[in-house]
């Protein structure tokens, strides 16, 4: 048998086992990123998970215990704008705001950002003055003590006075300041928007 006829049998590249640890890294890369995207993921919604404290049907509830009254309208355009964005800064925009009123008695639910993402209240306003400040929905990481009554209950009775500020000094929380801000200008802005509801008069 002619030896020179016979195929040559090629031997393993030097690089061959070089290649192979590549396409084996290749396979492990895929699920290695899916792993740290879902990680990130789902430190980010850890980070800044939505905690409903109180639905807008129970808060409404909650201020007009008889009978809820049909929602009404100010249009944001003219005073209510000029007004609103002195209390909110000349950026702040918005359609309308949206109010319950029974008699004297009104109820706002409102939005500022706290330090990264925005903060849900709602305030309760009988005679032009506070009855109630709420929490409804948190979405920070901290600054979360602004929920409870001791630091609410500041805010009974306060009204406006000169220059659409509050008459009374909110005491502050450690580690809180933006979420603090962020209350008092919502309360500043629901006083202000209440003082002008048709008829209302707030002196």
């Amino acid at each position: 048998m002619d030896i020179s006829s016979k195929k040559s049998i090629k031997l393993p590249s030097k690089n061959y086992g070089l290649w192979r640890e590549r396409q084996h890294n290749k396979y492990l890369l895929g699920p290695l990123l899916v792993f740290i995207f879902s990680a990130l993921f789902f430190l980010g919604k850890m980070s800044f998970s939505e905690e409903v404290l109180l639905s807008r049907e129970n808060f409404i509830k909650t201020a007009f215990q008889k009978e809820v009254p049909k929602k009404k309208s100010l249009f944001f355009k003219g005073e209510v704008k000029e007004v609103a964005q002195k209390i909110m800064g000349q950026h702040y925009k918005k359609i309308r705001f949206k109010y319950w009123l029974y008699n004297s008695r009104s109820a706002w639910i409102l939005n500022r950002i706290g330090k990264v993402r925005p903060i849900t209240a709602g305030f309760i306003i009988d005679n032009c003055k506070i009855a109630s400040v709420h929490v409804l929905v948190y979405r920070e990481s901290h600054g979360w003590e602004i929920r409870y009554p001791l630091f609410r209950d500041q805010f009974e009775g306060v009204h406006l006075i000169k220059d659409y500020t509050l008459n009374k000094k909110i005491d502050g929380i450690t580690g809180a300041t933006l979420s603090v801000n962020s209350m008092k200008k919502m309360t500043q802005l629901a006083l202000a928007m209440h003082s002008k509801i048709p008829d209302i008069g707030c002196s």
